[in-house]
């Protein structure tokens, strides 16, 4: 019963096994600190998202207005006395068009990348948009390709769909998959609420699911108060990390979101950003 004895006293078969579970444990470690997502990602979904923060969500929601929007987040991780910037995001959008910069800043001091341009079109509430991404930085050369889609089916309702990664792009020896992202908003007492969810799914199977709420208060004062919360789950609907956050202002809005893992112990990383919008004429879709 059992294999032989190893020196240190465990049975060939237990020590084959002990190599696969702390790599389970290690890789995850790995491709989190080296393939970084964008912190809109993080708070935002594909189908309620609308200003250059939208290149990285959805490279079709940028191009639902005739509109100008100017985007800087600055992101802080494990707050406190401790706490360093991580990410820097730079972006800019105009009438369809919109070009963004990310800059991470990793452990050990090594530094990330991140170049974006986009461009999105749309007629009668059906929007399409493409963006490119390159990836420099120690250890990356690659580009891949976004491609999304944003339908206003009615005031009160949009639906979205994203496809990430398009190309396979290899980052700092992580090979991002081909990741399908539905998405759907519906905006309830006049879109002062929105209820939103998303799915991420790649030929592997379901990644997981995230479902989030944002209110907008005092809309007809000059500076309406948002909130916002996010929910983020695995593949079987267990908490895997939280969002909060808050907002001032409508064109010229400040925020900050606070994201947590899926116990709550902790907030692990603070965002500060700010978004300036002029819009230049009325919606592309069903709803002004």
């Amino acid at each position: 019963m059992g294999g032989p004895a190893d020196p240190k006293g465990l049975p060939s078969h237990r020590r084959r096994a002990v190599g696969p579970s702390l790599l389970a444990l290690v890789v995850p470690a790995v491709v989190g600190a080296q393939v970084v997502p964008n912190r809109a990602t993080l708070y935002l979904h594909p189908s309620d998202v609308t200003d250059a923060r939208a290149l990285w969500v959805n490279p079709a929601g940028f191009g639902r207005f005739e509109e100008a929007s100017l985007h800087l987040d600055l992101s802080v991780g494990e707050p406190g006395t401790a706490g360093r910037l991580r990410q820097l995001t730079l972006g800019l959008s105009s009438r369809g068009l919109s070009f963004g910069y990310q800059r991470d800043v990793f452990d050990a001091g090594a530094r990330g990348h991140t170049y974006r341009i986009g461009y999105a079109a749309g007629r009668a509430g059906l929007v399409a948009g493409v963006a490119a991404a390159l990836y420099r930085g120690d250890g990356a050369s690659a580009s891949g390709w976004d491609l999304g889609v944003l339908y206003d089916r009615m005031a009160s309702l949009s639906v979205a769909g994203v496809i990430e990664n398009v190309g396979h792009p290899s980052v700092r020896g992580t090979t991002l998959p081909v990741t399908y992202v539905p998405s759907a908003t519906l905006r309830l007492f006049d879109a002062r609420a929105a209820l939103s969810a998303d799915g991420r799914f790649t030929s592997g199977g379901v990644l997981g699911y995230a479902f989030g709420v944002r209110a907008t208060l005092g809309a007809p004062s000059r500076v309406p108060v948002g909130l916002l919360a996010r929910l983020d789950t695995d593949r079987t609907l267990a908490r895997a990390g939280l969002a909060f956050g808050v907002s001032l202002g409508s064109q010229d809005l400040a925020g900050l979101v606070a994201t947590a893992p899926g116990d709550a112990a902790r907030i692990d990383a603070l965002d500060l950003y700010g978004v300036t919008t002029r819009r230049f004429a009325r919606s592309r879709g069903v709803r002004d």
